[in-house]
């Protein structure tokens, strides 16, 4: 069921605060005058504006948790274990399911509204087209969340697409890459992407929040383009050097197999599927633009060229 519940917004919490989302979130909530409390597992945070309160602590830890949500009107739960960062189906869960459960605990608990940051590889998953387990923890915790607002919980849902930064360290990793010049060949060059903003993300959880309508979920994609003119709009716009060289899907999709099966040994995760490689991200965010009440920035727009020098 969905309700209207217009959200008046004094003091929030952001999970994952201090990453590619959770960072333009923190600093765009502070620029509002919101009173921010920025939980996360690392204490770098040197980039979230003073007025930002950081709590280090696990979202797997519920103690610490609820007692960091105490007095917020919405928690904006970005945080997730994604490809790169984790390397076991028992990790994907802890921080999917486990840490939405956690979060959903303390928003309940704090008598707040949950925005939850999902992923529209949840809509891949429940197609058959990803098998992954980010897909399939992510589509969980999804239902999860849904569960709860059957039982009461406020909470509203936001899918992103392909999710890019514009800064250094804090971008993704093949736009952290293109930006450290270390970017020598391209990947499945032709496989076609939804790409949004980091920036544009956080401008639509919080209207997501503002707007307050429960039980609703956004999907949140920029215009469709293939992964090299992503990239090579985005070389433009920072004034760095575009790889000269690409690979396409049909080549990789061999190491790239061999890398997952052997990631129990490795202990380490590719940053993309094997499936996600072989299909295509196209995603229309232009419903949730329209009824949010934003529009997704220019690549053009975006990149700062100093920064990049």
């Amino acid at each position: 069921m969905v309700t209207n519940l217009p959200v008046s917004i004094n003091k929030v919490l952001v999970t994952g605060a201090t990453g590619i989302v959770g960072t333009p979130l923190c600093s765009k909530l502070a620029g509002l005058g919101i009173q921010v409390i920025a939980y996360s597992r690392n204490s770098y945070g040197s980039d979230l504006p003073a007025s930002v309160r950081h709590i280090r602590g696990d979202i797997l830890d519920r103690a610490v948790l609820a007692n960091a949500a105490s007095g917020a009107d919405v928690i904006f739960h970005v945080a997730a274990a994604v490809h790169g960062s984790e390397s076991t189906l028992a990790g994907f869960e802890a921080m999917n399911v486990t840490g939405t459960a956690n979060a959903i605990g303390a928003a309940l608990g704090a008598d707040a509204m949950m925005v939850h940051v999902s992923t529209v590889n949840v809509e891949g998953f429940r197609t058959g087209a990803l098998k992954d387990d980010y897909a399939s923890t992510k589509a969980r915790a999804e239902e999860l969340v849904l569960d709860a607002v059957k039982d009461g919980l406020d909470a509203v849902i936001v899918r992103p697409a392909t999710v890019f930064g514009s800064k250094s360290g804090r971008a993704g990793q093949i736009v952290d890459r293109l930006l450290s010049r270390s970017l020598r060949v391209l990947p499945a060059p032709s496989r076609m992407i939804s790409p949004v903003w980091a920036g544009d993300l956080a401008v639509a959880l919080i209207k997501a929040a503002e707007l307050g309508i429960v039980g609703k979920t956004y999907t949140v994609a920029g215009p469709v383009m293939s992964t090299n003119d992503f990239v090579r709009t985005v070389s433009h716009a920072a004034g760095v050097p575009a790889p000269r060289m690409s690979i396409p899907a049909w080549a990789i999709l061999g190491p790239l197999q061999l890398a997952w099966w052997s990631r129990r040994f490795t202990r380490w995760t590719p940053a993309v599927s094997v499936e996600s490689v072989r299909s295509n991200s196209i995603h229309d965010g232009n419903t949730a633009a329209s009824e949010l009440g934003f529009s997704y920035t220019p690549i053009s727009e975006i990149f700062d060229r100093r920064q990049a020098r």
